[in-house]
């Protein structure tokens, strides 16, 4: 297997993960009686929201419907960019500020955690005692790579893009960790999108989304996140300092002049297809890299999960296809990729197009 074929494989999990994370959150129930507000109104609410603070627990639930994996196919990295993709998980979420962010992810006795402190970014893995740490330049601006992800910064994301390929509406008032909230519903208008429905519930006061449902095309709930606890006061400062444990891992990355974030690879040979919901992203594999003469373990893992995918095929050629609740991936024979949140039909025409 080749270099690009072996880091795509290894990397499915984490595309889905991402796929699915711009559509990530609860029902609320009871009735506070709000003054009710149009969901123009609400979003232009949301859109301009800027509390003082942020202490919340996020808990998410999920079930993507992700086939089963070979045994033999269960290396770190797989498993990795599995983690989020399944089951239930809790993140922990601290807000002072633009600059002052930290997000926690703990599963049982491990912590997977993000902290920016002023222009210091830590990255930390209890599981694998390692610190990746940034320094970002003096002028560098607040930006969604560069600052922790929390479930509010996901969902405020997903609420600026959905227009105009989404009906968006109320749906009455609610609560969530003990406050109230008013319910967003948004519907992706084209039938090809594997998203049904997503259900957005917005704190009455603050107009922080604190929690959402994702509703996949056949009626299951594919992705839920909600707080179960929230507090608006601003963190101590304490909270985002971070030094690394005795004997922990410390790795320094840099930050490229004129950027606020590590380096990124380049985008060549990527291309993109329709709007919104069911955009589908298609990019060429690096197949000029020789395989290994002697395969490694990532190498098996990864040629045994791809060859359990079933075979697909048509005008465009033949391949795999990965196949989710919110998420399909097409993997070409011939070194393409072809991925988003439609029905297969629609990357096989992209695929054809290319």
């Amino acid at each position: 297997m080749t270099k690009g074929r072996r880091t795509l494989v290894l990397g499915l999990a984490g595309l889905v993960a991402v796929a699915a994370g711009t559509v990530v959150a609860t029902q609320a129930t009871a009735d506070p009686g709000l003054p009710p507000l149009s969901a123009e109104e609400l979003l232009t609410r949301v859109a301009s929201a800027k509390p003082d603070g942020l202490s919340a627990t996020f808990v998410q639930h999920s079930d993507l419907g992700l086939p089963a994996l070979p045994a033999q196919a269960t290396g770190d990295d797989v498993q990795d960019a599995l983690t989020m993709l399944t089951g239930d998980h809790t993140v922990r979420v601290w807000v002072a500020g633009p600059d002052r962010v930290k997000a926690a992810l703990v599963d049982g006795s491990t912590e997977t955690s993000v902290v920016r402190n002023g222009n210091e970014v830590w990255r930390w893995s209890s599981e694998k005692q390692q610190a990746r740490h940034t320094v970002l330049p003096a002028d560098a601006k607040p930006t969604p790579s560069a600052t922790p992800a929390s479930p509010t910064d996901a969902v405020r994301t997903l609420l600026e893009a959905v227009e105009p390929t989404t009906d968006v509406a109320t749906s009455g008032t609610g609560y969530v960790a003990g406050r109230p909230v008013y319910q967003l519903v948004l519907t992706p208008k084209d039938d090809a999108s594997l998203v049904g429905q997503v259900r957005v519930s917005v704190d009455a006061t603050e107009f922080v989304p604190l929690a959402l449902r994702v509703i996949a095309d056949d009626g299951s709930d594919a992705i839920s996140v909600a707080a179960s606890s929230v507090d608006f006061a601003r963190p101590d400062d304490a909270v985002f300092a971070f030094t690394p444990p005795p004997g922990a891992e410390v790795v320094e990355e840099k930050v490229p002049a004129g950027t606020a974030t590590p380096e990124k690879p380049d985008h060549d040979g990527v291309t993109t297809s329709g709007t919104g919901w069911t955009t589908v992203v298609v990019a060429d594999l690096d197949e000029k890299a020789a395989p290994d003469k002697d395969a490694t373990a990532p190498d098996k893992d990864a040629t045994a999960l791809l060859e359990s995918l079933p075979k697909v095929s048509g005008a465009w050629g033949s391949g795999r296809l990965l196949s989710t609740a919110l998420v399909n991936v097409v993997i070409t024979d011939d070194g393409r990729v072809a991925a988003g949140s439609v029905v297969p039909e629609r990357l096989y025409a992209a695929l054809a197009a290319r």
